[in-house]
């Protein structure tokens, strides 16, 4: 019996920073200036460098524009990551705010206070003020500016760490006294609202890469990692696998077919509806390897349960590097001898002849012909199973059987009959006829923007999300991430 998937806890995924700003903030000290208009996740970005460091409750966080309190219900993960062996007087509701001060209401006089006795008892190696801009403006230039220089000179001698939350990026009265900035915008790309930080200045750190695309996804701050072809290049030696994939949801409910991305299938409404056609579209930066690695889940999805796939005509996909990824995600399981693959007759490998349907480089109607020969076939080899077709495109050849309109709308009616899901994989082109697009009901973009790998809902339209590539099993493993 198929088991039920497992939802994923979203609070065990890891917050990450950028490695260079990761790399100045484990610094015995510093001063570090976040910068960003509202809204832009200065706060949260603030909170995660303490998850990162672990500091759990050797801190001083003075908050100028929210309670204690409404920081814990904004950022419920706080409630079990601040240390409460040690129990203050402030505990509201089961929560220790002993390390979190209410400044709303304080002057400059107490507000410095309040920071000068944190450092001279050096009770807390890091101490954030959010926002400084609360109390600057209660200062003129002069007295600012002999307040900064003071803090920096404490900071200093104390050896703890200085975080400044400003809200107005314009202002440049600090950046010449910290260590660090980083600022966080909001800006649009392509009309989609994406994330980005800015790394200004570290000091004694390398910038490698000066911004990077971030989420604030559960209420955490987590930038996206840089896109490495290589790391979706698969070992198939069988003793590096390991926690591979067991537990499977079921493949259909009557009405969806499942994509083996919970949060895809969200956003579908519950998955492909039967008989649905996918084009997923791919820019020239993502390689073969990677967009298999992506449709990798979704076989091991139909073959783990018992249903078949169908490769072709032709295409993009080489039939041993479609075997090699599933058998990384079946290790030993003799399921993946569901997979067949069209394939001209004269580039067969002899090591998997058992997977190849063979057909003669024949125009486009012949061709078609043995497409449509192969599904009956395969489809009576596997009564009351669901058939999932992958057709790799090639744009260098005009897509290759779709040339004319006449041509899409008349293979059409065959698939949706008798092929339970169709995925068009394609790479993006001028050469993409447009009766290409209108023939697909679901349209999926995989992309690089900012140098980090993101999968784009077009039809329907859904945010972002970046595809993390897991490989500690061994083989390539996607999940997605929302970004928000």
């Amino acid at each position: 019996m198929v088991k039920s998937a497992v939802i994923e806890n979203p609070h065990k995924k890891s917050a990450i920073i950028p490695s260079e700003l990761m790399q100045f903030v484990k610094r015995n000290t510093y001063s570090l200036l976040i910068k960003g208009y509202a809204g832009t996740g200065k706060t949260t970005l603030s909170l995660t460098i303490l998850k990162v460091l672990n500091i759990k409750s050797n801190f001083f966080y003075i908050s100028t524009r929210i309670s204690p309190k409404q920081i814990f219900i904004y950022y419920p993960w706080l409630s079990k990551f601040v240390d409460g062996s040690k129990i203050s007087k402030s505990v509201e509701n089961g929560y220790n705010l002993s390390s979190f001060e209410d400044a709303r209401l304080d002057e400059p006089e107490s507000f410095f206070e309040r920071i000068t006795n944190q450092l001279m008892d050096v009770k807390a190696p890091i101490i954030v003020i959010d926002s400084w801009d609360a109390i600057a403006s209660f200062m003129d230039k002069e007295a600012r500016l002999n307040n900064e220089r003071v803090l920096q000179t404490w900071r200093e001698r104390a050896g703890a760490k200085l975080i400044f939350i400003s809200e107005d990026p314009t202002d440049t009265t600090l950046d010449f006294l910290v260590d660090g900035i980083v600022e966080l915008k909001q800006i649009f790309y392509d009309n989609i609202r994406i994330r980005e930080i800015l790394l200004s200045k570290l000091r004694g750190v390398r910038i490698n890469r000066p911004s990077y695309i971030y989420t604030l996804n559960n209420a955490i701050f987590r930038s996206c990692n840089p896109f490495q072809p290589t790391k979706f290049i698969i070992n198939i030696d069988s003793k590096i696998f390991k926690n591979r994939q067991q537990k499977l949801a079921p493949l259909y409910n009557g009405t969806y077919i499942t994509s083996g991305y919970l949060k895809l299938d969200a956003e579908l409404g519950g998955g492909f509806q039967k008989g649905s056609i996918v084009l997923i579209e791919t820019d020239a930066d993502v390689n073969v390897r990677t967009t298999i690695s992506f449709l990798a889940k979704m076989m091991y999805n139909f073959v783990g349960t018992s249903n078949p796939i169908l490769f072709g005509p032709a295409g993009i996909f080489e039939p041993a590097m479609v075997i090699a990824y599933l058998k990384s995600y079946l290790h030993a399981d003799p399921k993946y001898e569901l997979v067949k693959i069209l394939w001209p007759t004269n580039s067969v490998e002899h090591s998997i002849s058992e997977h190849i349907i063979p057909y003669q480089k024949w125009n486009s109607k012949r061709r078609f012909e043995y497409f449509q020969h192969a599904v009956l076939k395969v489809k009576e080899e596997n009564p009351n199973k669901l058939l999932l077709n992958i057709m790799g495109i090639e744009t260098n050849q005009k897509v290759k059987g779709f040339e004319k309109k006449d041509q899409i709308q008349g293979i059409l009616p065959f698939i949706r009959e008798n092929v339970d899901l169709s995925l068009f994989v394609t790479q993006r082109s001028e050469n993409i006829e447009e009766s290409l697009y209108d023939a697909c009901d679901i349209h999926i973009r995989l992309r690089i923007i900012n140098g980090s790998l993101f999968l784009q809902l077009l039809s329907p339209y859904s945010p972002l999300y970046e595809m993390i590539n897991d490989t500690s099993s061994g083989y390539p493993k996607i999940e997605l991430e929302p970004m928000v």
